[in-house]
Order: C-alpha cells, then structure tokens, then sequence
C-alpha cells in the first residue's frame, strides 16, 4: 500500500508540470486535437450535469442552485484527468512550465496551446449539438411554462455575455488558478481516490464563486443560443429568447476568458512553481537545459520519456 510518504514533494510535482508541457509540446497534433476534442467533450458533460442539478432550485432557497450547480460541474475535469484528454487550460501550466524550465520552446509551446484550445471548442461545440438534437435541454416543458433547463441556459449565456472585458479577464485569471492548482495538486498523489478528492473543491469553488473557464463556456454560451432560439421552447409562456449570438460568445466573452486563463494557469501558477521556487541548478541541470535549447531536442521523444515516468 501507498503511504503519503510517497506523495511528491511541491518540487518534484514542478518537474512533472514541465515534463507534461514537453510531453504536449511533443505529441503529434493529430493525436493532440484527438485528446482536445475528448476535454472538451468531458467538459460539456460536467457543464450539462451542471445545469441539470442548478436548474429549477426555489428563489427562496437563495444560493442552493449554484451551489448543486457547482458540485455537479466537477465531473468534466475528473473526465479529463482520469480519461486523459487535454484540456486548454491545464495545458497552460504544463507548457508555460516546460517553457519556463527552458525544455519547451515558444513556437512549439504556442501550437500546441492553440491545438489544444481549437479541439476543446469542437468537443464543447460537437456535444451542443448532440444536446440539442436529442431535445435534453427542452425536456419539461409544456403549456405551465417553458423547460427548466432550456431557460436556465439562456439566462446563464446572457450572463456570461453581458459582462465587461475586464471583468471577464479576470474572473477568467482567477478560475484558471483554482484549475490549474487542482491540477498541480492531483500530480502530487500517487493515489486515484485521493487525486478524485484534491480535485473537487478547487472546481467546486471556481463555479461557485461565479468565475470564468474558457472551455466551459464553449458550451454553455452555444447551448443557450441553440436553446434560446428553439421554435417549441419560444413558444412556451415565460420563455426568454437568446439574444446573444456567436459574435457575442467570441468577441465578448471567449477572447477575454481566454486570455485570463492564460494569465492564470501561466503567471499565477506555472511561474511562481516552475520558476520562482525553483531549486537552484546543479551544474547536470544546467547541461541538461543547454541540450534541450539545440533544435529538436527541446520537445522530442526523451523529454515525452521523462513525462510518462513522472
């Protein structure tokens, strides 16, 4: 059996944040959007059980709703690390890690990101669809109002379009912090059911305090602009139109949600782990670095080695 004894150390989960940013830097991009279409997919599922267990919750009831919709969500990441997909903005910590610790090169770094982030919105947008086509979101409603669900996504997508381009960037730097320190904390253990546990009440907290993930919001935005424009869903008494559309989902919320989680898993986390409590360099280390800078050597099969074994 395990002990805790046998959890890394804070550095040792460093090294193993910038062995994963070499790892992703060096997989093959079709392999890459494969495992991205996978995250965004996991995390769709997370963000539709989400508002499955928010939806429909008594005002009176005060913060309830967020709070279910808030323990449900965690499903998507606990899909992505124990199925593992590569989500976007886990991926920031890996790669601005690897390139911190000078084993990932900017070009490389900067193409897997952006593989990394197109697979996520097609996952989130192909599970949309799914959900629309199967009429999950329009189900319960009638001639006493429209669904609960379908309604319930239409306000939560007017929400998230209706916020200033600050505002969102830095809820956007502060949920990929808690994300990215789930992450962090998961590669700690050795252990399933205690990464299962670290995991939780960091995305649980992110989602309750109301702050902003990229990726999640590849679905929710779309599925309420496809909910909200439903001819069955409209023509229920009560029903609120969508009247936000794809500019609005990427001009006014996806560009500076992205850019805050960057900020977020990048800055706020991948640098103070991977760079500023760094252990200083052994003369090994600093051979090691200079042969990971020479062309091809930064991102190739040794390094994807040493990601594995960590």
């Amino acid at each position: 059996m395990k002990t805790v004894s046998s959890m890394k150390t804070v550095p040792e989960t460093a090294d193993a944040v910038s062995a994963m940013g070499v790892t992703r830097a060096s997989t093959p991009s079709g392999k890459l959007l494969l495992a991205s279409l996978l995250a965004g997919l996991y995390i769709a599922v997370g963000g539709a059980l989400a508002i499955r267990a928010g939806c429909g919750v008594p005002a009176e009831w005060g913060p309830a709703g967020r709070l279910l919709f808030a323990a449900a969500f965690p499903l998507g990441l606990l899909l992505v690390v124990f199925g593992g997909a590569a989500l976007f903005t886990g991926d920031v910590m890996y790669v601005f890690g690897g390139m911190f610790r000078r084993k990932v090169d900017v070009p490389s770094g900067v193409k897997s990101l952006l593989l990394s982030w197109t697979g996520n919105l097609g996952g989130a947008l192909l599970l949309v669809y799914i959900i629309h086509w199967t009429g999950i979101l329009l189900d319960g409603g009638g001639s006493g109002g429209p669904a609960p669900m379908a309604l319930y996504t239409v306000k939560l997508g007017a929400a998230k379009c209706s916020q200033g381009f600050w505002t969102l960037f830095v809820k956007g730097i502060l949920c990929n912090q808690l994300v990215c320190l789930a992450v962090f904390m998961a590669l700690c253990s050795p252990s399933p059911a205690a990464k299962a546990i670290l995991i939780w009440p960091p995305i649980f907290g992110f989602v309750a305090l109301g702050m902003e993930h990229s990726v999640a919001n590849m679905f929710f935005i779309p599925a309420g602009m496809l909910a909200g424009s439903d001819p069955g869903y409209l023509a229920s008494p009560g029903a609120v139109a969508a009247t936000y559309g794809w500019s609005d989902f990427f001009v006014k919320n996806l560009v500076p949600v992205t850019f805050g989680n960057i900020v977020g898993g990048g800055i706020f986390v991948a640098a103070p782990y991977c760079l500023g409590l760094r252990p200083p360099q052994t003369a090994a280390d600093q051979s090691d670095s200079a042969t990971a800078r020479r062309p091809g050597s930064g991102s190739g099969e040794a390094g994807a080695q040493t990601a594995r074994a960590a």
